[in-house]
């Protein structure tokens, strides 16, 4: 009551010719300009409570009536005083008088969101490359390969990696807290370096703990495929020697025994897919258990939405229980869709109080890469194969592009196998990629067309991965 007087003593004093109902502090709007004979006050107060419009507003400024404001607490009556009450009616705030202008979306990815950190340097390197780090305490990014936050043998082999002249920016977003030992949720699109980007934390785990685990898994890397596991091996490889570490892939579709000789002798980090690790795990309707987790600290879902939708959800939730309670969790993905999707549920069952890292639009929507120039021609039906033919005319011997890799996409079998026929017969180095085809016969081609051997792939969408 002392407030609401001084108030409207201090609008009396400030504007005694102007009606106005500023006075927000109140609910009703008969402080200042409100008739002065009982009547017109019983009708304000039966138009109050009904919502309609102030009847003795019509002297007053074009300010917006406050009748349907709800009446604020006294607290508030007195904080609003001290600062001009009369100013109230303009600010943004909540039916429940809490300013909620500046509360964040509810997202389970930490906040509040890091884009503009104290340092200048730092801030323009995240700018530049598009990075958000969901952490206010999170360390800064690792903007120069010398200074990366491994052991100084992988330092130094990394430096001398040809083609590498800073880290990518999921890398340098990244290093610093894998190497922390936080749990991350990495959002990236394929192809933005993520592969070094936790191999290289692993192997400094590993040669942490090497001398304790005695030659059992430290760090296991599930990928969707047999493919990207290959492909996450030979990166492996070219780090793990420096480290004195050894790297074996656990995958389908090729010879268990072999693998399993690898996981006998002695391993740190096991790259594999679920489905075979649930198998040399004894996870499968109480198989043999080939190796043991029982020192496996370390866990990396590398494309894990890609996982999730082939339908290894489950058997990630297996193994991941199957791992010592206090391990770390790094979880890559390439897309991050509305709540209620497959991968926001598995990231918040196995992710421990994560630092959220997005690169880009953070997957929540698809887009196309901006570092590939895309064209579209429009053809008839009928008219496609001679399109084609014209797009290969620069490739041919003798043309301006020859020599250069090219993969064309088919959609069945059948005609992989008559263009491959038919490119083979116009000159080209060429060899195809497809169902029928056995998976020696893939690596090889593959392998192939790396080297320049060959340099036309003919390939439906297994090719993809």
């Amino acid at each position: 009551a002392p407030a609401k007087a001084a108030a409207k003593a201090a609008t009396k004093r400030e504007s005694s010719d102007d009606d106005s109902d500023d006075d927000s502090d109140d609910d009703s709007d008969d402080s200042d300009d409100e008739p002065a004979n009982p009547a017109a006050k019983a009708a304000a107060k039966k138009k109050e409570s009904s919502d309609d419009d102030d009847s003795d507003d019509d002297d007053s400024d074009d300010s917006e009536d406050s009748d349907d404001e709800p009446l604020k607490p006294a607290a508030k009556a007195e904080e609003s005083s001290d600062d001009d009450s009369d100013d109230d009616s303009d600010e943004s705030s909540d039916s429940d008088g809490h300013d909620h202008t500046n509360t964040p979306p509810a997202d389970p990815r930490a906040d509040p969101l890091v884009d503009i950190p104290v340092d200048p340097a730092v801030a323009a390197f995240l700018a530049e490359h598009e990075i958000t780090i969901h952490e206010a305490n999170a360390p800064p990014p690792c903007m120069e390969l010398s200074r990366a936050p491994f052991p100084a043998p992988l330092v130094r082999r990394l430096v001398e990696q040809p083609g590498f002249t800073t880290p990518s920016a999921i890398q340098a977003a990244s290093w610093p807290l894998a190497v922390a030992g936080r749990d991350v949720l990495a959002i990236a699109k394929t192809g933005s370096g993520k592969t070094l980007g936790f191999l290289l934390p692993a192997l400094a785990r590993c040669v942490r703990e090497k001398a304790t685990a005695k030659g059992q898994p430290i760090c296991l890397v599930m990928a969707p495929t047999r493919e990207l596991v290959l492909q996450i091996v030979v990166q492996c490889d070219k780090f793990a020697a420096t480290a004195n570490c050894r790297c074996a892939a656990v995958y389908g579709g090729a010879a268990r025994q072999a693998q399993v000789k690898a996981l006998v002798r002695g391993v740190e980090i096991v790259v594999a897919t679920p489905g075979r690790m649930m198998d040399v795990l004894g996870l499968k309707g109480g198989g043999r258990a080939e190796t043991t987790l029982k020192y496996c600290t370390m866990l990396v879902l590398d494309e894990a939405d890609r996982m999730i939708d082939i339908g290894f959800e489950k058997d990630i939730r297996t193994i991941a229980w199957a791992m010592p309670e206090a391990h770390q969790t790094l979880l890559y993905t390439a897309t991050w869709p509305e709540y209620g999707s497959e991968i926001r549920t598995v990231a918040a069952e196995l992710l421990r109080e994560p630092v959220c890292v997005t690169v880009g639009t953070g997957g929540e929507k698809l887009t196309a890469n901006t570092s590939v120039t895309q064209r579209v021609m429009v053809v008839e039906g009928s008219q496609k194969f001679k399109a084609l033919e014209g797009l290969l005319e620069a490739f041919k011997p003798g043309g301006p592009n020859f020599g250069n890799r090219v993969i064309i996409f088919s959609n069945t079998k059948v005609d992989v196998k008559w263009l491959a026929n038919h490119c083979k017969a116009s000159g080209f180095k060429v060899d195809s990629i497809s169902g029928d085809r056995s998976q020696a016969q893939r690596e090889s081609t593959i392998r192939k067309f790396r080297s320049a051997e060959i340099t036309m792939v003919i390939a439906t969408d297994v090719a993809a991965r």
